[in-house]
């Protein structure tokens, strides 16, 4: 009889803990121990029943930082020694620094790259899979690459550099949005069609198709959960390190300008669009009911 492994998922909920228990649902030698506070989804007891903890919670822009407390709040109500492999995003050093804090752990990070459409695809089939230890996890990074999914390019890697791998690609894909706004607001002035640009341009495989559409999810310029807040938040550990980095300042504040435009709040775009949508569907369903009643 196989030995099941304990695996905990905190933040389980949330679209990369909700793909990551999916995708271990269906391992006959997994058993899940799963807590979401905000949810109300099982408890800090429950959790610790598990070996592996995987973190799968929040890290919010704020007071002009990445806020990792939910994260810590996690590892500090953790018992005895767990392995933690951190999914969150979180600023380079921060897996060190938690190491330090608790040092009766084995702590690694292994960064998402999930999309809100298809996170759980993106999930089984990734194009990349990143594991970064420290010098207390390094012995435990190769178990953790066994249990996530095969992908064409692997790395076990010091967890600081996968966490900039993390930020340094998200901020590539803001500033590629960005770039492409502005290539496809001087288009619309000298009258010419910025698909027609768009398609020689992607077919170019070092520039790509991803990131160029102007309009995503009925906004222009990007926002969601991810990229907004993660570039704020590197803009201001550069600031923290004394780097001056001119042109993710330039994106930022160009965005801002593009999203603030159209009434949304660039840290909250997701949640303003999920309203609008709603008020839409409500109107359309009312428009229904009284074409019904005629």
């Amino acid at each position: 009889m196989d030995i099941k492994r304990k695996c905990g998922i905190a933040g389980s909920s949330g679209m990369v803990g909700g793909s990551i228990q999916r995708y271990f649902e269906k391992k006959d030698n997994y058993q899940l121990f799963l807590y979401d506070k905000g949810k109300g989804v099982g408890s800090p007891s429950i959790l610790n029943e598990a070996d592996f903890i995987y973190v799968c919670v929040p890290t919010p822009f704020e007071d002009g930082k990445c806020d990792t407390s939910i994260v810590e709040e996690v590892i500090g109500g953790l018992k005895g020694e767990k392995v933690v492999i951190i999914k969150s995003t979180i600023i380079p050093g921060t897996t060190e620094r938690l190491q330090k804090k608790y040092p009766q752990h084995k702590i690694l990070f292994s960064p998402e790259f999930l999309t809100e459409e298809t996170a759980d695809q993106d999930m089984e089939y990734p194009d990349r899979q990143i594991i970064g230890y420290t010098d207390k996890s390094f012995d435990v990074s190769g178990e953790i690459k066994l249990q996530l999914p095969l992908a064409p390019f692997v790395r076990i890697m010091p967890a600081t550099e996968a966490e900039m791998v993390k930020y340094a690609g998200n901020c590539w894909f803001g500033t590629k949005v960005a770039f492409a706004n502005q290539i496809y607001d001087l288009c619309k002035k000298i009258s010419i069609d910025y698909k027609m640009v768009l398609e020689g341009m992607a077919a170019d495989k070092r520039i790509g198709r991803t990131h160029l559409k102007i309009m995503h999810k009925g906004f222009r310029g990007f926002g969601g959960k991810c990229l907004p807040k993660d570039l704020k938040a590197l803009i201001s550990f550069a600031k923290t390190n004394n780097v001056f980095v001119s042109i993710l300042k330039s994106v930022d504040a160009y965005n801002d300008v593009l999203i603030e435009k159209q009434g949304l709040d660039p840290l909250d775009t997701g949640s303003r669009l999920e309203f609008l949508q709603d008020k839409e569907e409500r109107y359309t369903s009312s428009k229904e009911v009284k074409h019904k009643k005629k």
